[in-house]
């Protein structure tokens, strides 16, 4: 018996010395940098949450295509809708954005009520018009940003293949044109952001879940004790991505008043 006992146990000594490590994932912000390529890009989903809310439906879901450049993001076009309504009378209507370079075109939401007859986009060149309502309430932070993903990398803590820790609403302003894009006023620039971002095998984002207090955006009494909370899921690495300009027809730059 207790020869029995010995062998049990130096055959589960061998097995637990030889059972592989959990690998690290590979370095996220290489394997970002090889899918800057001219004409390529990702694929990207939200959901997002107004936590605290009477209603306990997502607020905003968005869809949307990222295209890339030799040094990084280069345009993108993104659709997104209210899937219930912010406040009483909110226009629910789908919103899309295009952006390439610094310029931007905008059309649906409350935009569709003041377009001239015949037109559908408007078009703008200030980080101030660049968003939409839904992309307030949409992802803020974008791990597809080389500077953006170093950061998220160096802040967060490492468990298995996700890095979870905060950051603040001041860095993503100095780093992260898409951050300036989405959220352009701010009441509360050290406001911290915290997220948990999930990286596949190859070191690539995958999911990304990001909160930060409603009253960081704006200060406004009913929001209080709520928070936004927004999760994302990156797919399609690598695939072919082109970003064109609207219709020039239907395009304006003056909205009615």
């Amino acid at each position: 018996m207790k020869l029995m006992i010995t062998a049990l146990a130096a055959g589960v000594a061998v097995l637990v010395s030889s059972a592989p490590a959990q690998a690290a994932p590979k370095n996220p912000v290489a394997a970002l940098k090889a899918q800057l390529v001219a004409g390529h890009g990702v694929r990207f989903t939200d959901t997002s949450a107004f936590v605290g809310a009477v209603n306990k439906d997502p607020l905003v879901r968005r869809t949307g295509s990222i295209q890339f450049g030799k040094k990084g993001i280069t345009g993108w076009d993104i659709t997104g809708k209210f899937s219930s309504p912010l406040y009483d009378g909110h226009n629910t209507t789908p919103e899309r954005t295009i952006a390439i370079g610094d310029v931007a075109w905008v059309s649906g939401g409350t935009l569709s009520e003041d377009m001239p007859k015949g037109k559908t986009w408007f078009k703008t060149y200030s980080k101030m018009n660049l968003s939409t309502m839904s992309s307030w309430f949409g992802q803020v932070v974008s791990p597809a940003e080389p500077a953006t993903l170093a950061a998220l990398v160096k802040n967060g803590k490492l468990s298995g293949s996700t890095y979870r820790g905060q950051i603040t609403f001041s860095k993503l302003f100095k780093i992260s044109p898409w951050f300036s894009s989405s959220i352009p006023m701010r009441s509360d620039t050290e406001a911290t952001v915290t997220y948990a971002l999930k990286v596949d095998a190859k070191g690539l984002p995958s999911q990304l879940t990001t909160t930060w207090q409603a009253t960081d955006f704006l200060d406004i009494s009913w929001w209080e004790d709520k928070a936004v909370t927004t999760e994302t899921h990156y797919t399609g690495w690598g695939t072919k991505v082109s970003i064109k300009s609207p219709p020039a027809s239907k395009v304006t730059t003056k909205l009615n008043d």
